[in-house]
């Protein structure tokens, strides 16, 4: 069955939620009238990566501006939202880097929480940001979808999870720095190869601060790891068609899955040889 696809890649603008939001509705208007199965926004698309400010930019879910902003979209484009990432402030005054998951009707039906947060010297999410604990699939009845976050893409055990629970296709939403690349292109490929998965990663692009920028690179993969559609630098949306009858001929005829052994705690015996016996 297809899924129509549309990823939106936009340089949010720092400090200026409201110009950021402003821009996404004009790239939006090229497709006007059309509509789509599921679109997918980048992590905080809206405030930009500025982990000091994520907390002076938290919004409460059900009074959250950015939400209504995502089921408009929803609702123009009768699509399933994926909506990147906003900070949220919980009721226990806990702050998440949450994942907004809006139905065709415009009503927000679950969210992911961030589980692996950033913890380099320069930006230090750790500091702000308490961690989610819990994966997400969407089943959407013909295929299942998992969701994760940016710096997820390092962590491999959780697409293993996905995939061992019946998903099929990846979503990764991420603000990836502009000075690494390559671990960019490799561990999203790895991650389609590895579990015969579609990979759709939505990426914000463009300048952070005066010395950081987005990558862009926008892009949906199959699970060969070939290339379906790829964004360079620009601030603009691609669309395309995901065909999941491919992925199940591809399983069907190259069993990898089934030839997995399960890679429990438990799984294999571990044997340590000191060689200086």
């Amino acid at each position: 069955m297809d899924l129509r696809v549309l990823l939106i890649q936009n340089n949010a603008i720092v400090g200026n939620k409201e110009a950021t939001l402003n821009n996404i509705d004009t790239l939006l208007t090229k497709y006007a009238g059309e509509s789509f199965d599921l679109i997918v926004l980048p992590e905080v698309f809206a405030i930009g990566w500025q982990c000091k400010d994520f907390q002076a930019q938290a919004e409460q879910l059900e009074k959250s501006e950015t939400i209504e902003f995502l089921k408009n979209i929803a609702l123009t484009f009768k699509s399933i939202v994926i909506g990147g990432s906003i900070i949220i402030k919980s009721d226990n005054g806990e702050y998440l880097n949450t994942c907004p998951v809006i139905s065709k009707e415009g009503k927000l039906v679950t969210t992911y929480d961030k589980i692996h947060l950033f913890s380099h010297i320069d930006a230090e999410e750790n500091k702000y940001i308490k961690s989610g604990n819990e994966l997400k699939i969407l089943d959407l009845g013909f295929t299942k979808i998992g969701l994760s976050i940016c710096y997820d893409i390092r962590f491999p055990e959780i697409y293993r999870a996905y995939s061992r629970n019946g998903v099929e296709i990846f979503i990764n939403v991420a603000a990836w720095s502009k000075t690494k690349p390559e671990h960019w292109d490799i561990m999203h490929k790895a991650r389609a190869i590895e579990n015969q998965c579609f990979m759709i990663v939505a990426n914000q692009t463009g300048k952070i601060t005066n010395n950081g920028h987005n990558l862009g690179h926008s892009m949906v993969l199959d699970p060969w790891g070939s290339t379906i559609i790829e964004l360079k630098e620009e601030e603009s949306c691609a669309k395309c068609i995901i065909n999941t009858e491919q992925l199940k001929e591809l399983r069907k005829t190259f069993p990898l899955l089934k030839d997995r052994k399960d890679t429990g705690n438990n799984c294999f015996k571990i044997k340590e040889i000191n060689i200086n016996d």
